[in-house]
């Protein structure tokens, strides 16, 4: 896991650098946003995947070329054994690999409207949210969303898959496990749809305003998160 931090805008000849670290479909497509904080995480989350293809597999940017499935997930062509997840929010951008299927998700913490959970988590998910004390019902809150979503990344159905299909477990030691919606719960997906998944979840403590959450089809063990600065993703650099 990889991530880099930048709560600033990134000067005009830094953004142009980045341009060059980038495939020319991700440079054109940076020239389109209206943002220049939504342009910048786009060319950082390329140029982060590629400087971890280069780092840990070896593989130079000329080398690789994308792809993405039938919902919409990027893959490797050439190397279909290399998973990747970008996933960004707010100042980060942040990046899952390795050589099973990984998801990733960070979502920054903001106050939010709880009828959200309500529409998107099982009855039995939005009762613990609603049980949780004033103090700890956002940051639970997120924790809940950015495990599903993370799950959601990880087997590469994106939005054709309900969150309220599956429910998330979280036990008191802090760890999590994907289980079936009660039987009394209605539910706009079916549970067979995710009842041969065998994975396993991690959240990192990255920032007090963050939640990012790992999903993969291996234990993820104590790993930390490594990180860069967007200046380390430009070419030569």
């Amino acid at each position: 896991m990889t991530g880099v931090y930048v709560p600033d805008l990134i000067p005009e000849d830094g953004m142009e650098r980045l341009r060059e670290a980038v495939s020319e479909e991700r440079k054109q497509a940076s020239l389109k946003f209206h943002r220049q904080q939504d342009a910048q995480r786009s060319l950082i989350g390329e140029a982060l995947l590629l400087q971890i293809l280069r780092q840990r597999y070896h593989l130079s940017a000329n080398s690789v070329s994308f792809s993405k499935n039938a919902y919409g997930k990027p893959y490797l062509d050439e190397y279909p054994d290399i998973y990747f997840n970008i996933s960004h929010a707010g100042d980060w951008v942040v990046c899952a690999d390795g050589t099973v299927p990984v998801g990733i998700d960070i979502e920054q913490v903001r106050p939010i409207d709880f009828a959200i959970a309500e529409r998107f988590f099982t009855a039995s998910e939005y009762q613990l949210l609603m049980k949780a004390s004033p103090q700890q019902q956002l940051q639970l809150f997120y924790t809940l969303w950015t495990l599903k979503e993370s799950y959601i990344k990880y087997i590469g159905k994106g939005l054709s898959v309900p969150l309220d299909s599956f429910a998330i477990d979280i036990a008191h030691n802090g760890t999590a496990q994907l289980c079936p919606p009660r039987p009394d719960e209605d539910s706009s997906g079916s549970w067979e749809d995710h009842a041969g998944q065998i994975c396993y979840f991690r959240k990192i403590m990255v920032d007090a305003n963050y939640q990012l959450a790992i999903c993969a089809a291996e234990a993820l063990g104590p790993k930390p998160l490594v990180m860069l600065d967007w200046q380390e993703l430009l070419p030569d650099a």
